[in-house]
C-alpha cells in the first residue's frame, strides 16, 4: 500500500480532490477555533496544505505546520501558503507521521484528514502523536468510509454545500466512491487494523464515530 502520493499524481489531487475539500476543511477549522484552541497546531499528511491554510484564516492565535512525506506535496503547500500571504504563521516540512522530528510534549493539537488509510503502521504513527502532544491535547483524524450509504453520502455534500464544486455528477461519485483508495468500512476503525491498533496504542482516551461519508477518531493525551 502506498504512503505516498506520488507526481504527477499530486498536482491531480491540487488541482481536483483537495479543493473539492476545501469547506470540509473550513468546518473542521471552525472546530480549532470553537474549541478555542492555542498555541502549536501539527497537520499529518497535509497533502497541498489547504486544511492548515484555512485554520490560519479562522484562528489567530495559533501556529499551524503541516507535514507530509511527498516532497511535491510540500512544494504545492508551500506555493498555496504564499499566495494567502499566511507563510509567516503557517509552515511546511518533508516529514513522516512516524518521526514527525518534533520534541516531547511540544504540540497542543494535532489533526490529520484521509491520512490514516495510507498507514502501514498505525499504532507506531498513534504512539508518535501521543509522544509529542502536551498532556491534555487531541488528535483530530478523518478518513473516508467506503461503507457509506447513499443518504448519508448526499447528506454529507448538502451539508458542506459542495454540490457546486464536485469534480464529477454526484451520481457518479457515489458508485466509485466505494472503489476509491479513501478509507475502510467502517469495522475497520472499532474492531478491525485500526481498532487494534487504538488499543495497542498509548492512548486511552479516544472515540470513533461516524460523520457522514467520514470516520472521526478523536484522541487524547491524559
Amino acid at each position: 500500500m502506498r504512503e505516498r502520493i506520488p507526481w504527477p499524481f499530486s498536482r491531480l489531487y491540487d488541482r481536483y480532490a483537495n479543493r473539492t475539500f476545501v469547506r470540509w476543511f473550513r468546518q473542521i477549522a471552525k472546530q480549532v477555533k470553537d474549541r478555542q484552541v492555542s498555541g502549536t497546531i501539527l497537520d499529518i499528511g497535509t497533502g497541498p496544505g489547504r486544511l492548515p491554510v484555512e485554520i490560519a484564516k479562522q484562528v489567530d492565535n495559533v501556529e499551524v505546520v503541516g507535514i507530509d512525506i511527498s516532497e511535491d506535496m510540500v512544494r504545492i503547500a508551500r506555493k498555496n501558503v504564499e499566495k494567502e500571504r499566511l507563510a509567516d504563521r503557517v509552515k511546511f516540512e518533508v516529514r513522516s507521521a512516524y518521526n514527525t522530528g518534533f520534541e516531547d510534549c511540544s504540540i497542543d493539537l494535532v489533526v490529520s484528514t484521509g491520512l490514516i488509510h495510507h498507514l502501514r503502521e498505525p499504532a507506531k504513527a498513534f504512539n508518535e502523536m501521543y509522544r509529542i502532544l502536551k498532556r491534555g491535547g487531541e488528535a483530530w483524524m478523518y478518513d473516508g468510509r467506503k461503507d457509506v450509504t447513499k443518504a448519508e453520502f448526499e447528506e454529507t455534500v448538502r451539508s458542506l454545500g459542495m454540490e457546486k464544486e464536485l469534480p464529477l455528477p454526484l451520481w457518479i461519485i457515489e458508485r466509485v466512491w466505494p472503489h476509491l483508495h479513501i478509507g475502510y468500512k467502517t469495522d475497520v476503525y472499532t474492531i478491525g487494523k485500526i481498532g487494534g491498533a487504538l488499543d495497542q496504542s498509548l492512548f486511552k482516551n479516544y472515540d470513533v464515530k461516524k460523520e457522514g461519508a467520514y470516520i472521526r477518531i478523536e484522541l487524547k493525551k491524559t
